[in-house]
């Protein structure tokens, strides 16, 4: 069975986000964000917990070109995010704040998780929660494998645990150096090896928690050497989240 054509798919804006993951968690979100994504309400209104993974250059064509195994046959909602910034500060700006203000009328989504008794933990690059985490919990990591080895740690400890997967921008960066791999091997090899992680994840996860797994465009525009239609349907790819419930 050809899982992605019978995959439930929902079009929304990226920055409906946030108020969608304090719903999900029980907590009222304030009038001034976007709304939420009332079907993923509907579907996963009585979760214990969220654990989101961010995984960088996954989008809908990595998806369905890539196929990582254990997300697609175990995906159960997918959706496409429409946005103007798809890349990866562009995704965590409006996530965290509900659109590309900074903090409107204060508004965090960690901080107010937090002020609402809800413990969060987030797991990135020590650039980014200095920028990004408002101050909340958070554990700066430098390779996806630390982040992961983190991951197991606070995914069952914590209402909220985001893990930012991003090994792509320094292993590139070191490769095209050494001109020893391109950059879509590269990424079918990350996104394959993260899968698998995730999966550990998984099994690992206590029950009644709900996973989403979210694609952004990486730190900035590639210049990737897809040809003729591949390289149209790149073009035309959009950030998505996976809900996955355990």
């Amino acid at each position: 069975m050809d899982h992605m054509s019978e995959l439930e798919t929902i079009k929304c804006y990226l920055s409906q986000l946030p108020a969608t993951v304090l719903n999900l968690l029980g907590v009222e979100s304030p009038k001034h964000i976007p709304e939420p994504v009332q079907p993923i309400l509907d579907k996963y209104k009585d979760i214990d917990r969220l654990t989101i993974n961010l995984i960088d250059n996954f989008g809908l064509f990595e998806l369905t070109y890539i196929k990582p195994k254990w997300i697609i046959t175990n995906s159960e909602v997918m959706l496409l995010l429409s946005t103007k910034n798809p890349y990866t500060l562009g995704v965590f700006h409006q996530i965290l704040f509900g659109g590309f203000e900074f903090e409107p009328n204060g508004f965090h989504l960690l901080k107010y998780l937090n002020e609402n008794g809800k413990k969060s933990c987030f797991v990135a690059r020590k650039k980014d929660l200095e920028r990004y985490d408002g101050g909340t919990p958070s554990v700066p990591k430098d390779t996806d494998m630390s982040t992961w080895v983190e991951s197991a740690k606070i995914i069952n400890t914590h209402d909220l645990s985001w893990m930012h997967y991003l090994d792509f921008e320094n292993l590139h960066k070191q490769q095209s150096r050494l001109k020893q791999r391109t950059p879509e091997d590269l990424i079918e090899k990350l996104i394959n090896r993260t899968d698998k992680w995730i999966l550990s994840n998984y099994k690992q996860l206590r029950k009644n928690s709900l996973m989403i797994i979210l694609g952004d465009h990486g730190r900035s525009k590639l210049n990737l050497e897809y040809a003729g239609k591949i390289a149209q349907w790149r073009e035309a790819s959009v950030p998505i989240a996976i809900f996955i419930r355990k």
